[in-house]
């Protein structure tokens, strides 16, 4: 088993400063997780202004679509234990509304839907039954399984079967089912509400909201009042820790089982081989084309957030990095993400294999 202090990060850091110093993000926290034990950082400011507090392990970072897998996913998968659902149930089962006969909960989940990817006439909207609304009176892209198309709408849909069939909003659910037996205390929807503003990492200065800080970025969440299954959720490193320790011990978190067994191996299948990108339940499974650097391994979990976030799960090292950033801060004209996730994976994972051979 692998000393994790014994994991020389400072190329990583060196590296980080060097792209904080450039101005291509105001700061960052990340980690290097195993099933037991972890190794955290936090560099740089959450602003470029002279007097930016500074990042440190209570920052709050809107994960943008890092939503997607920690809650959203999570939830699904737990009602399919519940027995609440199935991979193969139709969608209109549930959402009894829902226009499109053959589309599945393995669909909504693999983005395979053919539902809209993004059409930014629903800022049009606000509210559960606009956004509704406005998705369901739009043609599909394409026949469901047929093609891998990143979703948003497919992803707010699950968040309103998620509702649906448990009668459940997605924090309390979140809260109740996830973040409570982990631990999470500082992973919430809508921190705003809980006072939690002075933590929050800002994200982008708009046109219409002015600076972000302390309500969701994403526009779609946002007309859903901050809940939605595609983006919404703010978190820390230190959180995204335990959750990730779960998912690398099968589930089991302190002795809690979290998710079961049968679940966890159900996320190290790829159910789009025969399609054009490489999708798992909710994450992305080993695809090249992704910015997890060149190390990655056979088996692995990868997922980012437009905020510049991102969490990679690599089940065969037994290990994982979170890197948070926000690097649409002061706004969203910021390329260098990519290159910053592939160079920091690349020196973590060089170092977390050394370590593992000392």
């Amino acid at each position: 088993m692998i000393n994790i202090n014994k994991c020389d990060i400072k190329e990583t850091v060196n590296y980080l400063n060097s792209v904080i110093e450039k101005k291509y993000i105001p700061g960052v926290s990340f980690a290097v997780v195993t099933s037991n034990d972890s190794l955290d950082c936090y560099l740089g400011n959450m602003t470029f202004d002279d007097d930016s507090e500074v990042i440190n392990k209570d920052s709050l970072y809107d994960l943008a679509s890092v939503t997607k897998v920690v809650s959203t996913t999570t939830l699904a998968l737990m009602c399919i234990e519940k027995g609440l659902i199935s991979l193969q149930t139709k969608v209109k089962e549930v959402l009894k509304d829902f226009p499109y006969e053959d589309i599945t909960l393995l669909h909504l989940l693999t983005h395979t839907s053919g539902i809209c990817a993004d059409d930014k006439r629903y800022k049009k909207f606000y509210g559960e039954k606009s956004i509704k609304k406005f998705i369901y009176e739009k043609e599909l892209n394409f026949e469901p399984g047929t093609k891998v198309e990143y979703s948003d709408f497919g992803y707010v849909v699950l968040g309103f079967l998620i509702k649906e069939l448990t009668g459940m909003q997605l924090d309390k659910l979140a809260n109740k089912w996830i973040f409570k037996p982990l631990d999470m205390k500082n992973t919430m929807y809508c921190p705003s509400d809980f006072g939690k503003n002075a933590y929050c990492v800002p994200t982008e200065i708009t046109k219409d909201r002015g600076l972000v800080k302390g309500y969701v970025h994403d526009g779609k969440a946002f007309r859903l009042d901050g809940l939605s299954g595609n983006a919404g959720l703010f978190s820390t490193v230190s959180d995204l820790t335990k959750f990730v320790q779960m998912i690398l011990n099968n589930g089991n978190y302190k002795g809690k089982q979290v998710l079961s067994i049968s679940t966890v191996r159900l996320l190290k299948k790829c159910y789009t081989s025969n399609l054009n990108l490489r999708r798992t339940l909710g994450w992305i499974v080993n695809e090249s084309s992704s910015p997890m650097g060149d190390y990655y391994s056979d088996v692995c979990l990868f997922h980012t957030g437009f905020t510049g976030t991102s969490v990679y799960i690599d089940f065969e090292r037994n290990c994982g990095i979170i890197l948070l950033t926000n690097r649409i801060h002061p706004i969203r004209d910021n390329p260098n993400i990519t290159s910053i996730r592939n160079i920091t994976h690349n020196l973590l994972l060089q170092a977390y294999d050394q370590a593992k051979e000392d």
